[in-house]
């Protein structure tokens, strides 16, 4: 669908990338005062649909801890993309051994539950920018909640940038015990979602003096998330209106790392998604798709992020059928 902005005495486009920027600036700037000084009026309209659309646009980013899927049991998963929340997720252990899991930079925060001999163990996994990994015990089930990028769960007296790249044990924190008796209760995947969204909104409280800054923080993501991390920081610049020092000093605060270093997560999540669903039948193809110089600087940032060649990780995927391993629900 092409969108059109009419603006007095300005030029009138009909360029969907324009047109776009242009709004996104306006909600950032503009939109919510009260007045506007030296700033034309606008109208936004949209013409008919046309046969091309943008494959940029409203993609949602349901970043994947690709190991959840291939070194487990009976994965399933439910998307709801409200809230905050992407997804959720349960896998179990069938095996008579634990096993470490690989984790990959996905710049999310998760939320497992872990069920075994009749108790449950809570643990929080901060934002990821690098490599980790993550023990799953034998025999046992495991309930997840996946957070959007740029959302965040409120834990007293953690900074979120302290908790990047670290998983703490929630159980052991006074604010979470009554969470935690509560889904330790619960058996089916269903109930679990339910009685985990009625508590959630209890526990992501707001800090009122962040407010204003967290929400410019979420709207940037947004912009880096609906151009699949395709996109510079001084375009971040250009669109939010603030210095590419002050967006990073937000970032710094929210997550812990650049806003360039979240366009090259989202980059790779987006990239990740697509070999591991079977969408990328060439990684030339995707390669330029994605912007990358050439195939030496793919291999590098790829591997960089989930330790093995794209190659490696298409041919996993594929002889491990991946994409037949995932259930939804």
């Amino acid at each position: 669908m092409d969108i059109f902005v009419v603006v007095q005495d300005w030029e009138f486009t009909s360029n969907k990338s324009i047109a776009k920027d242009f709004i996104l600036w306006y909600s950032m700037n503009i939109q919510g005062r009260n007045s506007i000084d030296g700033i034309p009026s606008f109208f936004v309209f949209a013409d008919v649909e046309r046969e091309t659309e943008d494959p940029m646009d409203n993609t949602p980013l349901m970043s994947m801890q690709p190991y959840f899927v291939l070194d487990s049991d009976d994965f399933c998963q439910h998307v709801l993309f409200e809230n905050g929340i992407s997804h959720f997720f349960s896998f179990s252990n069938k095996n008579r051994e634990d096993k470490i899991l690989p984790l990959m930079a996905d710049g999310c925060s998760n939320i497992i539950f872990e069920y075994r001999g009749g108790g449950v163990r809570t643990h929080f996994v901060g934002s990821l920018a690098a490599r980790r990994s993550f023990s799953v015990k034998k025999d046992a089930e495991y309930f997840g909640i996946r957070l959007a990028p740029g959302s965040h769960f409120s834990i007293p007296e953690i900074a979120s940038k302290d908790t990047v790249g670290k998983i703490l044990i929630l159980d052991e924190l006074d604010f979470a015990r009554n969470l935690c008796g509560l889904m330790e209760r619960e058996k089916t995947f269903d109930s679990r979602v339910n009685v985990f969204l009625d508590e959630y909104s209890l526990l992501c409280g707001k800090n009122e003096k962040s407010e204003k800054q967290a929400h410019l923080f979420r709207q940037i993501v947004d912009i880096i998330v609906s151009r699949k991390g395709l996109v510079k920081v001084s375009e971040l610049e250009r669109l939010s209106g603030y210095t590419s020092r002050y967006i990073n000093k937000i970032f710094e605060n929210e997550v812990g790392f650049s806003a360039k270093q979240m366009c090259g997560i989202v980059k790779f999540q987006f990239l990740l998604g697509d070999i591991s669903m079977g969408k990328a039948d060439s990684l030339t193809r995707i390669s330029s798709e994605y912007n990358f110089y050439d195939q030496s600087h793919f291999i590098h940032e790829f591997k960089g992020l989930s330790g093995m060649t794209p190659s490696q990780y298409a041919r996993t995927v594929e002889q491990r059928k991946y994409s037949e391993n995932v259930r939804n629900v």
